[in-house]
């Protein structure tokens, strides 16, 4: 019989979730690798204290391996499971802690003195670091629940069912999240329009 794992050599979430519960470190390993950034970025709409964060995601972890025998034996999915269980830690750390810590970023890159032959390539680059900057900056103004709703929908895929589970509120709730935060941008997509023209004719000029 052809062993279809073998030859795709990547296992499911669900596979490695039971060689977990087995004891199985390397899948533990595989999980971890898998979920770890995706978590951290998660969590950084839910705190900008970057110790708790990764403190969260840490312990996360180690509860899984910890209560490996314990674990729901057919979770249906690994990530929402994680998530939820890294919403649950970050509140408990801010009842406990005050925030004072900001997450790092890094900072933006120079624009050259001189323009080459490749000043339109610079300008597109540039455009779309500053409109990337304008939807970030856009993004963290809207209140916590709507962006943390608006993430999971559409850059973690969750659906409205399981946000509200993640969220710990109605379905309705998260779809009025969704739908003000939308409303927000939509509103400020002028502003980001206007701002990508005067970047480009300040090069130009």
């Amino acid at each position: 019989m052809i062993n279809f794992e073998s030859l795709t050599g990547e296992k499911t979430d669900q596979q490695l979730w039971q060689r977990i519960r087995a004891g199985d470190e390397q899948a533990f390993t595989n999980i971890f690798e898998r979920y770890h950034r995706t978590l951290y970025n998660y969590g950084s709409k839910l705190s900008t204290n970057s110790a708790i964060i990764e403190d969260a995601v840490q312990d996360v972890f180690i509860d899984v391996w910890r209560l490996r025998n314990n674990l729901t034996e057919n979770v249906t999915s690994v990530k929402f499971y994680l998530y939820r269980a890294l919403r649950r830690r970050i509140h408990l750390a801010q009842d406990k802690f005050p925030i004072t810590e900001e997450i790092t970023s890094l900072g933006d890159q120079e624009i050259p003195s001189n323009l080459s032959n490749s000043e339109t390539i610079l300008i597109d680059d540039e455009s779309s670091s500053m409109r990337a900057r304008r939807i970030q900056e856009m993004l963290s103004q809207l209140p916590d629940r709507q962006m943390e709703a608006l993430t999971l929908r559409y850059f973690d895929d969750f659906s409205i069912e399981e946000i509200a589970d993640i969220m710990g509120v109605s379905e309705k709730s998260v779809r009025n999240f969704i739908y003000k935060a939308l409303t927000s941008l939509r509103q400020n997509r002028q502003t980001l329009i206007i701002s990508t023209l005067i970047l480009c004719l300040l090069f130009i000029f």
